[in-house]
């Protein structure tokens, strides 16, 4: 069996089968090195935080931005809802009788007013 210093100073295979030797380290370079690397993370980790918030930032700005001009849209749509009605009964007046025009009415849901027959002339 070996002894606790063959352990030590044996050279071990490391990854990729290159032997590393694993040379004791002292306590104050140990913690210098977990100090970098801890440091090193955090850098990371607030790199990628920025770059995160950066993108969330500006996928909000687009999507505010779309918003008020569907908003606006609308808006313009409202406005000019009366005229829009006025010419799409207009149409549906003109196309009474029209079966070719009652069809493509009939397609996009325009459907002519129901109109009642006229009321009989009064008998003298």
């Amino acid at each position: 069996m070996s002894t606790p210093d063959e352990i030590v100073n044996r050279p071990t295979a490391g990854h990729g089968g290159v032997e590393s030797v694993g040379a004791p380290m002292d306590v104050s370079a140990a913690i210098a090195q977990l100090r970098m690397l801890v440091c090193g993370l955090g850098v990371g980790l607030l790199v990628v935080s920025l770059a995160l918030t950066a993108f969330v930032y500006k996928q909000n700005r687009n999507l505010v931005r779309a918003t008020n001009l569907h908003q606006q849209q609308l808006a313009a749509l409202e406005a000019n809802d009366h005229a829009l009605d006025y010419l799409v009964n207009a149409l549906i007046r003109y196309s009474t009788g029209k079966p070719e025009l009652m069809a493509l009415l009939a397609r996009h849901g325009l459907r002519p007013p129901a109109t009642s027959p006229a009321p009989a002339a009064p008998k003298p």
